[in-house]
């Protein structure tokens, strides 16, 4: 998440900043990326050469090229109150990754960014832009009486988490706090197939008639999961039962499944992360996807 830092008095600032370099951001070992330190920080590389889509039987398509690496430019938008100046101005704040020679999935990233940015507790429309988004937060923060919207901040942010053949992964993240004792984190993990060109949900990644057998397996990675994380709290997992969640991303060690903080666990422990083992989803993955 972002924080906020005291700027000069702005009227509504409205900043879309490109970065001037592009930055390489892709991971061949689906490593976690490591925090930019710059926007123009190169990320590792796969090194694999641009090549046919290739189907679950291996048959060549004339299908776009697959590339070997994706780049990027950093968006930025920023706004505050008209005539507001210092911290306890509400803020909202974006940065976007937006990937060369990938419309559609800059498309789809930001239409799930755009569909987070929303003060959930006044339960507005959904706004259809990130700019909409920026108006109805500071509208809503303009109709609270007194100092209630001292504070306030809406922000959201995008990365390549990782990248498994032709499997892309994208961690878009948001940030709310309209007061209280913490704000509200939200991820969604995006899989997007650079072939096919389009999302790839959790349902199309698994084999037709192996649902069952795919949340029987996490259920047990959730398992152990507990045993590691409250191994003396008896009433944890009564507490905080196993659900099914539907981001995803593929590893070498299995499929990782990602939960917001309230889900499977308090809100101290952050957003857990489930893994399921390869060799618990033998003939439960699409060929296409598993491991070679």
């Amino acid at each position: 998440m972002m924080r906020r830092s005291g700027q000069s008095p702005l009227l509504i600032v409205s900043a879309l900043a490109l970065a001037l370099s592009l930055a390489a951001c892709d991971n061949g070992t689906d490593a976690p990326a490591e925090p930019d330190k710059k926007d123009t920080a190169p990320a590792t590389d796969n090194g694999q050469p641009d090549r046919p889509v290739e189907t679950d039987g291996g048959d060549k398509q004339a299908a776009r090229p697959v590339p070997a690496k994706l780049t990027h430019q950093m968006e930025t938008l920023e706004r505050r109150p008209q005539g507001c100046d210092g911290d306890d101005c509400p803020h909202f704040e974006v940065r976007l990754q937006v990937y060369e020679g990938q419309p559609e999935l800059n498309a789809a990233v930001r239409r799930q960014l755009t569909s987070q940015l929303v003060v959930t507790s006044e339960n507005p429309a959904s706004p259809d832009s990130l700019e909409a988004a920026a108006e109805q937060f500071l509208s809503t923060a303009a109709g609270v009486s007194g100092e209630g919207s001292h504070g306030w901040e809406l922000t959201g942010e995008t990365r390549q988490l990782g990248r498994w053949k032709d499997l892309v992964t994208i961690a878009i993240s948001s940030y709310e706090f309209t007061g209280g004792a913490h704000g509200l984190p939200v991820t969604r993990w995006l899989n997007w197939d650079l072939g096919e060109n389009h999302a790839v949900p959790l349902g199309r990644l698994i084999e037709s008639g192996q649902e069952s057998a795919f949340w029987n397996a996490a259920e047990r990675a959730h398992a152990r999961w507990v045993e590691k994380q409250a191994p003396d709290d008896a009433g944890f997992r009564e507490d905080w039962p196993f659900q099914q969640s539907e981001s995803y991303r593929l590893t070498p060690a299995g499929v990782v499944l990602h939960y917001d903080v309230y889900s499977i666990a308090p809100y101290a422990m952050g957003q857990p992360e489930l893994t399921v083992p390869w060799k618990d989803l033998e003939g439960v993955i699409r060929p296409r996807y598993r491991p070679h």
